[in-house]
């Protein structure tokens, strides 16, 4: 717990480039928080809370909650949404909310039988963050050397996203930058101190589809379809690792689904989920280490709730 702890700090102290984001094994379900330009491709208001605890065994371990919103705007192709989020690492931790703008440009309208929706959409969005350290919480191998580590520190940020999305009914593909200025960011402590945090651009990349095993995509929607969902999830940032998941659902119309996937970074994950009257779905993910330091660890849970209204007129 000590290392991890420390090592926390070090990231954010040393400006190490790494994953300085929040990951989600339902990315799926959170796509608007990766890439602004989600808002309003759902064409119905959509609310989404999410909540993630990572690596059970160990102490303050890092946990995210995080809620949104997105709309369209009536005949005008805009989408519009905000998000609102807590993240927390030890004697680090980070709040923020997220103002997203998208122009949603439709290129083949619904109309059952003949033709599906299509939109590929352009989003920006703009955001205000504050980054925390608090050194009370940082256990020391080396007592001594505690007063390195001894200051308190907030500092208000600003940032900015960018992102392209596609959505059909069989495909969607997603490219964002967040983080977009990178930034760096000054923390102060209360004695003087001062820490500096380099904002490292994220390049995310995304993409899936459905795979219908009984019917024509086109068929009246009254019919039960069972399909396959495979997804793809790529994260980069500079002067680090890459990540990626590939993952892959059976699902039963838009009621209920479960899956599995593989992380890059050696662990394996389970999910499953429902949908009631096409208005509220639930989501649980579990991740689990394929390695031995890993399942040391522990195991990471997700929650997702979504509650979306205002249903669109198209559907599967």
């Amino acid at each position: 717990m000590k290392k991890l702890i420390t090592l926390s700090f070090i990231f954010l102290g040393l400006s190490l480039s790494a994953q300085q984001l929040p990951d989600f094994s339902l990315y799926r379900e959170n796509a608007f928080l990766y890439n602004p330009a989600v808002a309003g491709t759902d064409q119905a208001s959509v609310i989404n809370l999410s909540v993630r605890k990572q690596w059970t065994n160990i102490n303050s371990s890092p946990f995210t909650a995080i809620a949104s919103y997105h709309t369209s705007i009536d005949q005008k192709n805009i989408g519009v949404g905000a998000v609102i989020f807590n993240d927390f690492i030890g004697p680090t931790s980070f709040t923020g909310i997220t103002g997203s703008f998208a122009y949603n440009l439709v290129l083949s309208d619904y109309r059952r039988g003949a033709s599906e929706y299509k939109v590929l959409s352009f989003g920006l969005a703009a955001s205000l963050m504050q980054y925390r350290i608090n050194g009370n919480k940082i256990l020391l191998d080396i007592p001594q050397d505690e007063a390195i580590f001894s200051n308190k520190g907030t500092q208000f940020f600003p940032d900015a996203s960018f992102g392209v999305y596609y959505k059909s009914k069989t495909l969607f593909a997603s490219a964002s930058i967040p983080q977009l200025l990178n930034l760096t960011v000054p923390i102060e402590g209360q004695n003087g101190e001062q820490s500096r945090f380099k904002k490292m651009q994220h390049y995310y990349a995304m993409f899936g589809g459905r795979i219908f095993l009984n019917k024509n995509k086109f068929t009246n929607a009254n019919e039960m379809a069972f399909y396959i969902e495979p997804a793809f999830n790529f994260h980069y940032v500079i002067n680090a690792p890459p990540q990626a998941m590939i993952s892959t659902r059976f699902a039963i119309q838009e009621m209920f689904f479960v899956g599995a996937g593989w992380r890059s970074m050696s662990s394996v994950m389970f999910e499953g989920g429902f949908t009631v009257k096409k208005a509220i779905s639930i989501g649980y993910s579990y991740d689990m280490g394929a390695g031995n330091v890993r399942q040391d660890v522990g195991q990471v849970h997700e929650l997702s709730m979504k509650f979306k209204f205002q249903q669109d007129f198209w559907s599967y």
